[in-house]
């Protein structure tokens, strides 16, 4: 069972404890349903995607995990506790893609990610506020276009906004 997994970053979410709980609870759902034949697929990112790969780790599910662009550049503007994490979870995957290994077709390698990681998927768990205008809902987007089937969990929003052209929201 392919589970991937979207969502927002921590600041987008009002309690993003509670999120990050919320998301090791899921996974544990989803292990308790699908055991042994459980993988878990992940982008990268900060919150949602690295909340699901610590979930896979702790759980002891292969990882696949799937970057738009090569890690340095990818976290370089990331606090070094979040890098850390992210290298972790580099560790520890089981298969490691860098969708733009060159890091020159920025915008379109997060949309390429995301297409990837709806292809990949027999399960898209999207952990996020609603807001559409993002990656996650991109994603979300993506999978309903493919037909795969989507299990949304939404939270409260912190009222951030995103900035024009950011990514990984």
């Amino acid at each position: 069972m392919n589970v991937a997994w979207t969502g927002h970053r921590p600041e987008y979410f009002a309690n993003p404890e509670a999120v990050a709980r919320a998301v090791e609870a899921i996974a544990m759902v989803l292990h308790a349903a699908y055991g042994a034949a459980l993988v878990f697929h992940c982008g990268g990112q900060r919150g949602v995607d690295t909340w699901a790969a610590l979930a896979a780790q702790h759980l002891g599910l292969p990882l696949h995990l799937y970057l738009p662009l090569p890690l340095e550049q990818f976290t370089a503007d990331w606090p070094p506790a979040d890098r850390a994490i992210l290298e972790r979870c580099w560790d520890y995957a089981t298969e490691r893609v860098v969708v733009d290994p060159t890091g020159t077709s920025w915008a379109q390698a997060y949309s390429a990610r995301n297409r990837l990681l709806v292809e990949r998927a027999n399960l898209l768990v999207a952990v996020w506020t609603g807001l559409a205008a993002s990656g996650t809902g991109e994603t979300i987007q993506l999978a309903r276009a493919h037909r795969r089937p989507v299990e949304e969990h939404r939270f409260p929003a912190s009222g951030r906004v995103p900035q024009p052209g950011e990514r990984g929201v």
